[in-house]
């Protein structure tokens, strides 16, 4: 079947990093009573009728309703990880981003997505940066992608400049997603707990306050419901 050379019906999540900052998995992550890439990949799957999950080798997942590929070398950074993702889509391009995002706001990937006509690649840009992994990618840029690694060169950003990215400015970004929610990833138990203090009353069934739960020994959050004490994971 020919694939429309526009349609980008393909998510890629990475999923294979080494997570040394934080200690474990943050795929594993517990977020409302499920692992964090659960949670991704369904939301993604809303948007999406392809979902790509890449992985190290050996790494430990749920079962999930995925095409799951795994590096052929491990921890081969970013571009290694879109690699190995495009190659896996059955369409003509795909949204990428990683597993540690618990915050992604559809209405902006849909927006990303809406905008590749014309474009090899769009990235949005917050904070002064590039952000690449939540990015949309043909997957015609793969070859490109190949000989950065063969190169070494393991950030996405050495693409740009080779092929026909739209750069999304901040001021758009805010319009659909006005905190830049979208891009908080988590490194460190401090960010793992901060993500679960601003993650979604109607998930976590908690408000700010009381109940103390430490992470990894490291991280304290405090949290309270109106009636109950809860253990968080």
């Amino acid at each position: 079947m020919r694939r429309d050379k526009d349609k980008v019906g393909s998510a890629v999540v990475l999923a294979g990093g080494r997570s040394s900052r934080m200690g474990q998995s943050k795929a594993m992550l517990p977020f409302g009573g499920q692992p964090l890439i659960v949670q991704v990949i369904q939301r993604l799957t809303s948007v999406f009728s392809d979902i790509v999950v890449v992985a190290a080798p050996g790494q430990e997942l749920p079962e999930l309703p995925v095409t799951l590929v795994r590096d052929d070398v491990a921890y081969q950074g970013p571009v290694g990880g879109l690699c190995y993702g495009l190659r896996a889509c059955d369409s003509a391009a795909g949204f990428v981003t990683s597993c540690d995002v618990p915050f992604l706001s559809l209405p902006l990937v849909s927006n990303l997505t809406s905008r590749l006509p014309g474009h090899d690649v769009v990235v949005p840009q917050w904070d002064g940066r590039l952000q690449p992994l939540h990015a949309v990618y043909r997957c015609s840029v793969l070859p490109l992608l190949e000989q950065q690694l063969q190169r070494g060169e393991l950030r996405p950003v050495f693409l740009y400049d080779k092929v026909r990215t739209l750069r999304v400015a901040e001021d758009e970004i805010r319009l659909l997603d006005p905190e830049g929610a979208s891009f908080f990833n988590m490194n460190t138990p401090e960010d793992y707990a901060d993500a679960l203090a601003r993650w979604p009353r109607t998930v976590m069934g908690v408000t700010p306050g009381r109940c103390e739960v430490e992470l990894f020994g490291v991280a304290r959050l405090r949290a309270r419901t109106s009636h109950v004490s809860v253990d968080l994971p």
